[in-house]
């Protein structure tokens, strides 16, 4: 299981005595549905630094206890002068592994970590003394991710990140990497075959775009589009904007209605993957969301289709019989955190993958 610091009340400064000021939050630490709460003791490092250079300015321990649903944070008192300045809070979880503030990393010797950093939006100097309600998730740098990915902080569920989006980064990194742990044919020679033209990339359901736009950073030569309804485009226009996709790769978010017709130049008309995260939640969704894969098929015959999901309920076995296959093989790979389900489809040819806790 995998949990998230989340900010109930974004940062802000707050005046103190004459001449001087403290910075305070309030935040929790939660499932991705935000439906449970962390039932541990962690330790946290909460820091103050400069928007621009990431200079830390300050930094404090805080700890969360099990039982807890809330924690205030409460910095300083500091000069008023530091109001002055543009700066970010962080709370990031600690360890014997992970001492400082550093990005959460998603592949390597560590497994993913149980509790998922949070850096604030930028506050301070002008225009204003409150954090924007976001919170922005760091992924990288030694994993050759440098991820950065803004989520918004209230109950939207279009807007945030979910478990089984950060199970296709990892998944999707430890192909395009050759990690030898990983063995699927299928994806391996896609992503890693010789290619004379751009790989298109489609993701419907993108949300915030953490699965669209980590391939797109990962893998040169990759047009990736981003597909959602229009509420999301905000937010993931944002995250586009401070993505650094590798060479020759590109992102761009089209809006998509499930139910409307394809646009005929999507993708350029060719599509060679299509990525789909934690779309399967809502039931009654699901035959629209079949029905354009479907389309999708029959726009492009050799297209494969890779489906994330965490089950939360029963009603998403409606997807599998909507999308049954007569020739499915099953593989079982590690899940490094959460208990995600990853789906391939290439025509009549399914390979499921059973993501499993260790």
């Amino acid at each position: 299981m995998v949990y998230y610091i989340r900010f109930l009340k974004t940062p802000r400064f707050q005046k103190q005595k004459p001449g001087s000021i403290s910075v305070s939050a309030l935040i929790c630490i939660t499932t991705d549905l935000g439906d449970d709460f962390l039932a541990q003791d962690v330790n946290l490092l909460v820091t103050l630094s400069l928007s621009d250079s990431g200079k830390i300015l300050y930094q404090e321990p805080l700890s969360w206890k099990a039982g807890r649903r809330e924690l205030p944070v409460m910095l300083g008192p500091f000069s008023a002068s530091i109001s002055q300045q543009t700066i970010v809070l962080g709370v990031t979880a600690t360890s014997p592994q992970k001492r400082s503030p550093s990005p959460d990393r998603l592949l390597g010797n560590s497994s993913l970590p149980l509790v998922m950093s949070a850096w604030s939006a930028p506050f301070g100097g002008s225009p204003s003394s409150v954090a924007e309600k976001l919170v922005e998730r760091r992924f990288g740098p030694k994993d050759r991710l440098g991820l950065r990915i803004w989520e918004e902080t209230g109950n939207s569920i279009a807007r945030h990140i979910w478990d089984a989006a950060v199970a296709s980064v990892v998944y999707l990194q430890q192909i395009v990497t050759g990690d030898p742990a990983v063995s699927v044919p299928l994806l391996q020679g896609l992503l890693r075959g010789e290619r004379n033209s751009p790989l298109h990339v489609l993701e419907l359901g993108s949300g915030c775009g953490v699965v669209g736009i980590a391939l797109a950073e990962l893998l040169p030569q990759c047009s990736v589009v981003l597909t959602d309804l229009p509420e999301v485009e905000e937010i993931v226009t944002q995250n586009i904007a401070v993505a650094k996709p590798a060479d020759s790769s590109e992102l761009e978010f089209r809006t998509l209605d499930w139910d409307e017709e394809l646009p005929s130049d999507l993708c350029g008309g060719s599509i060679d993957l299509v990525l789909v995260s934690d779309c399967t939640y809502n039931a009654d969704s699901l035959p629209a969301l079949v029905s354009v894969l479907s389309r999708l098929v029959q726009l492009s015959p050799e297209v494969v289709i890779l489906v994330a999901l965490k089950r939360r309920h029963e009603s998403e076995s409606i997807f599998f019989d909507l999308m049954h296959s007569p020739h499915a093989e099953v593989l079982e790979v590690q899940s490094p955190g959460s208990q995600a389900i990853l789906e391939l489809y290439l025509r009549k040819l399914a390979a499921a993958i059973i993501a499993k806790d260790p």
